[in-house]
């Protein structure tokens, strides 16, 4: 049984992309958090990198954790905002895969470009 169901409501990646950044954008502001800049630098590498038609929002039974989930360099990944190490979380497969990446706001810009040249290598 899925804890995720995708949100019917995008047509496309970048409909997706969109509400994903608007839901962790508003989470994390309301923590007085500065994850503006890291969240639109990771979904910038995300439209760069995923497979065209593989990106979709979902979120919880109750609607409250947004989870984005895309393919990229051929692996399935899901990246999903932790309130507890304020980051964005890159995992592999499901959101109970293993923690590959964070992103918070003491990525350097550099490993953005790093991180999405490797899995795409």
């Amino acid at each position: 049984m899925a804890l995720f169901a995708p949100v019917r409501s995008e047509t496309t990646d970048l409909d997706a992309v969109r509400r994903y950044a608007v839901r962790v954008i508003a989470q994390s502001e309301a923590e007085d958090l500065q994850m503006k800049a890291v969240t639109l630098a990771l979904l910038g590498g995300i439209m760069w990198r995923a497979a065209p038609g593989s990106t979709e929002m979902m979120q919880d039974a109750g609607g409250a954790k947004a989870i984005l989930s895309t393919t990229l360099g051929g692996r399935h990944l899901t990246f999903a905002y932790n309130q507890n190490t304020e980051s964005i979380e890159m995992r592999e497969g499901t959101t109970d895969g293993p923690v590959l990446h964070r992103f918070c706001n003491r990525t350097l810009i550099g490993d953005f470009e790093r991180t999405f040249s490797a899995l795409w290598g």
